[in-house]
Order: structure tokens, then C-alpha cells, then sequence
């Protein structure tokens, strides 16, 4: 593929010479080829719906999907998860189980709420569906976004916020994101209203309209103000990149900042050049594709050494290592950099005197010394919980049908039990038992590692074949004993034992069940592949799930020696 940077005035000259050669065409931003070419030369109307259909359909990651996803398209430098709703969370891309306060686990938040769409393939965008931490999320519920006046609820630090809306045209409810993703916001609902053209007009809820805007006059006035104060930076590129990877589309309010303008602002006359196209201040978009790091930014022992590429061919790539962004001025990157001390990399890629958007990455190191001890790595121990450890934080006692609105759920050592009341007409726990009567529900999951053996304690007059599997969930990304339960299996003397992330269970039919508490074991030691656990010092290293290597390791599932580890 030949790439070329056209001038505006050797536009037909250079577009008749590439349709001769039939197969070189000029190259979009962002590393995206030819990919908006279809689009080229049209304005307002034609131009949305033209690219409605070069970005639908795509493929479908599936619901469950979205958590592996994530971890191509938000991921942080430290590799946990990004919080699109909170600024004080510090997620594992295991840590989706349950909640009930801001910080236990994230979950996937609909940006278009689901109840207002159904469900297709909606559901399951990558684009538009973000990992949010559960609680806030849940505070947001289905309001629309908007501008807060009156607060009711705000996330840690105010990060987000809930209250009644003082955007002029809007008099309910609204939920106000932060203000550095309010234009990441916004042009998610312009991707929204572009790919699910002939939908988006039944979705409502004084958002979504049927005119050709697709927007209520509030609802867009806001979100084109958000993406002007909010514009596109490195991270959003990143970001669209890797559902390109995922899901094989993308957002071109992205790709093509101000955009928005050629659609619904003052530009819907003006035709659109996928190959050189100006932004709403007069800049032309780079086409050359970001540097990319390696390894990615984190925490490592003493020293690493970090070497930089570009997709862009015969790109020159400028860095600097002092925080201050890069320039044509700053220094050419010849080879790999060896960081010592805690230091931040910036870089840009630069061909033919066009720069690409700048790339940031951060190296926490560690040093250790000789005569320094190790890091503890204690390892992984079985567990046993008894109902009177206080598990479910209650302090109710005795039948709980005034509670039929509410689960009971708590966590311990990154075990998390839920109690579910599910249909069952009947509940009650205590602090002596659980009983489960027919439609009740126990579910155990760990955040972190896998489950690999559950033994029920059971009162005396319990048989041990009263429970069964009801279902059995994914454990870092494969199948738990090589397949999902989709019917319900018996547990063997009161065990269950495989392989999971999360195990519910329930009563056989006609059953019934009083348990006291429960063992749990982890899985222990398993090899990892391709990773390196020896350094030139002769030190163990740690590193995470994600193969970063950390200095000073929290609770929770670690590598050490090629070995899984839970550090307690």
C-alpha cells in the first residue's frame, strides 16, 4: 500500500493518477487507510448516512465478550482497568462480580441506556458500552446525560455527579459525567446516531429524535459544546484504534475531529475529504500513526529498557524524557532507551512534515539493592468461612420476606458471597446458617485467580446431595472445566471442583438446605508462558496478570517464577 499526503491543490491531479494505478489510494488518519474513502466528496445528510454504512455492520464481541475486549481498548499504563464514571477505583479486569459501594467491582455501562434500545447487537458495542464502576453506574441508571444544577449524588471527589439538569430545554433528572470525558461522551453519541441511523430515532426519552438530526435541539446544542471544550486527544485515538482491532469499525468523530460540524454545524455544505481533511481550526488531521511503546508503561525492578515503533513507514520518531511534549527539535530516536529512575517518555512520529498526535508513556522503577530483601510472596492458602465471620455485613437475624428487594452479598479475603432471593417465597440467614429454600440462590466468586474446589458444611439434618451447579462462569478468559454449566449438575458429598470465576448454586428439586459455612480453595501454582521471571541482578521479579512487573504488590494473584500467586 503506497502512502501519500495530498495537497489540496494536487487533489485531482493526484486522484486521477491513483485511479489509473487502480490499487494506491491516499491514506486517512489514525493509521486508517482507505477505510472512509467511500465517503469522500459528500456533505451533511448523505455524508451521515454514507458513513453510517462504511461502520455498520461490524462484528459482534458478544455481551460477555466486552470484558476481554476491555482489555485491548481500556486498559491503563498500569494495566488496570480504566474508570470511565470514577476517579478513585484500581480494578483488575477479573474485578466484575458484585457491589455495594463505589470501588468493589466495575461492570459495563451502556452509555445509551438499554432499556432504551432492547437488545442486537446495541448491546454488546464496545464503542458505546465502557467499563464504569458498578455502583456509580448504578446511581446513573437510565438518566440522560446532561448538566447538573442541584446535586443528589456525586461519585468519589466529585468525579461524577446526579441532580436535576440546568441545560436550558431539559427540566429532569440528568447524570453529569467528568469534564475530561464529556467530548469522549459526545462523539460516542454522534458514532451512536451515525451507525444506528434508522434506529436511533425510536430511542426517545427526549434525547433521541426522528428528524434527520437523530438529536433533540438541547441534546445536541450540549453535546457539540462538550466536543469543543473536550477535543480529541491521544488517549481517545488509542482507544478507537483498539476497537478497530475488536471489533473491526470505527468512530470517525474520532478520526476526524470537528466532524460534527460537516453533519450538524456550519460546515454541512462543505465536502468531506477522508485524505485531507481540515478540523473546525483550520489543521489538517495527521495520518501518521502514533509511536508505540514496549514494553507498556508501569512499575519495574532497577532498570528496563523501552524501544519505540511507529506503523507509519519510514517515519522519524522524536522523544523527549523530561515531560515537556515532543518536537521536530527534540531528540531522534536511534535506538532502545534504557530508563534508570522513574521517568516519562513523550513521542511523536513524524513524515513528509506531517506529525502525528503526541504518545505518552510513564516508568515507575524500582530499585533494589543488594542487600535488600526480597518482597514477601506468601503462598495462596485454603480458606474457610463460616456464616458468623460476619460475611454478609448484617445485622439482621431471622427471616428476611421484608427484604424482597434486596440480595445479600459481602466480601472476604476476594471471596464474594451473594445471597440471592431470586423467586423463592421463603428466605432467611442468620448467624448461625444460610437456608435455602426453592428459588434461592448462592453465588461465590473471587475477583482474582480461579476457584478450583468449593466443600459445603452442612447442619445435621441436611443430606449433602441437596445442592446442585446451577451455573458455573468463565475463569480468566477460557471455559471452566472446559465448558459452561447450561444444566444443572449435582454437587458430588456436598464439592463442587474445576475451575472458575464465579460458581451458583442452588437446591435440587424439592430440596431443601441449611448450611453453615463453606471451604474454598484456589487454584494453585500454573505456569505462564513467555515470561521472563529472572533479571540481570539475579532478583525475583513480580510481575501482574498482565506481565508488568511491580515493585510493591497489593492483595491479590501475582506471578512469581512462572507460577500464579496470591499474595494475601
Amino acid at each position: 500500500m503506497i502512502s501519500i499526503y495530498m495537497k489540496t491543490k494536487h487533489f485531482f491531479l493526484c486522484a486521477a493518477m491513483l485511479f489509473a494505478f487502480g490499487n494506491a489510494w491516499a491514506q486517512g488518519p489514525n493509521n486508517s487507510g482507505v477505510y472512509y474513502k467511500d465517503a469522500n466528496g459528500l456533505t451533511g445528510k448523505n455524508l451521515k448516512t454514507k458513513l453510517g454504512k462504511i461502520i455498520n455492520p461490524h462484528t459482534n464481541v458478544g455481551y460477555d465478550g466486552l470484558f476481554k475486549a476491555y482489555e485491548k481498548t481500556d486498559k491503563r499504563a498500569d494495566g488496570k482497568v480504566r474508570d470511565w464514571y470514577s476517579c478513585t477505583t484500581n480494578y483488575f479486569f477479573t474485578d466484575h462480580s458484585s457491589y455495594k459501594k463505589e470501588g468493589d467491582c466495575y461492570n459495563r455501562e451502556h452509555s445509551v441506556p438499554q432499556s432504551w434500545f432492547g437488545s442486537g447487537v446495541i448491546k454488546s458495542d464496545v464503542v458505546h458500552v465502557v467499563p464504569t464502576d458498578g455502583y456509580v453506574n448504578n446511581r446513573r441508571s437510565n438518566y440522560p446525560f446532561g448538566e447538573v444544577n442541584n446535586v443528589t449524588y456525586q461519585s468519589n471527589q466529585g468525579y461524577s455527579k446526579l441532580g436535576s439538569c440546568k441545560t436550558a430545554g431539559y427540566n429532569g433528572t440528568v447524570f453529569e459525567p467528568n469534564d475530561e470525558i464529556k467530548g469522549d461522551m459526545a462523539r460516542i453519541y454522534f458514532y451512536m446516531v451515525t451507525c444506528y441511523e434508522s434506529q436511533a430515532s425510536g430511542w426517545g426519552h427526549e434525547v433521541f429524535s426522528s428528524s434527520y438530526n437523530g438529536f433533540t435541539k438541547w441534546t445536541l446544542d450540549m453535546l457539540m459544546r462538550w466536543s469543543k471544550q473536550d477535543p480529541v486527544d491521544e488517549r481517545e485515538v488509542a482507544r478507537n484504534n483498539a476497537v478497530y482491532e475488536v471489533q473491526n469499525n470505527r468512530n470517525p468523530f474520532v478520526d476526524y475531529p470537528g466532524l460534527e460540524d460537516y453533519i450538524w454545524g456550519d460546515k454541512t455544505e462543505k465536502s468531506f475529504s477522508y485524505d485531507n481533511y481540515e478540523n473546525s481550526g483550520g489543521s489538517v488531521v495527521p495520518t501518521i500513526a502514533m509511536p508505540v511503546f514496549s514494553p507498556d508503561a508501569g512499575s519495574y525492578y532497577n532498570e528496563v529498557e523501552v524501544t519505540l515503533t511507529t506503523a507509519t513507514p519510514d517515519a522519524t520518531i522524536y522523544y523527549t524524557t523530561n515531560g515537556s511534549d515532543a518536537t521536530t527539535n527534540s531528540t531522534v530516536y536511534e535506538g532502545a532507551i534504557k530508563i534508570t529512575e522513574t521517568t516519562t517518555i513523550k513521542a511523536i512520529a513524524v513524515k513528509d512534515g506531517v506529525a502525528s498526535y503526541q504518545a505518552s508513556a510513564t516508568y515507575y522503577i524500582k530499585t533494589v539493592d543488594e542487600d535488600e530483601d526480597e518482597p514477601e510472596v506468601p503462598q495462596a492458602a485454603d480458606g474457610e468461612i463460616s456464616v458468623n465471620d460476619g460475611l454478609f455485613e448484617t445485622s439482621y437475624a431471622g427471616p428476611i420476606a421484608s427484604k424482597v428487594s434486596e440480595d445479600l452479598m459481602g466480601t472476604q479475603n476476594g471471596i464474594t458471597v451473594v445471597y440471592a432471593i431470586g423467586d423463592g417465597s421463603n428466605r432467611y440467614c442468620d448467624a448461625a446458617q444460610i437456608r435455602l429454600y426453592p428459588g434461592n440462590k448462592l453465588t461465590i466468586s473471587v475477583a482474582q485467580g480461579s476457584l478450583s474446589e468449593l466443600e459445603f458444611i452442612f447442619d445435621s439434618n441436611t443430606p449433602s446431595n441437596n445442592l446442585e451447579v446451577l451455573s458455573v462462569k468463565e475463569s480468566n478468559g477460557t471455559k471452566a472445566m472446559g465448558s459452561v454449566v447450561t444444566t444443572a449438575e449435582p454437587l458430588v458429598d456436598g464439592k463442587w471442583t474445576g475451575k472458575a470465576s464465579s460458581v451458583t448454586i442452588g437446591l435440587a428439586s424439592g430440596k431443601h438446605a441449611r448450611i453453615k459455612g463453606f471451604k474454598v480453595k484456589m487454584a494453585q501454582t500454573t505456569a505462564i508462558d513467555g515470561v521472563q521471571t529472572n533479571t540481570l541482578t539475579g532478583k525475583r521479579v513480580i510481575y501482574n496478570l498482565q506481565g508488568q512487573r511491580v515493585s510493591n504488590p497489593t492483595k491479590g494473584l501475582y506471578i512469581v517464577d512462572g507460577k500464579k500467586i496470591f499474595i494475601q
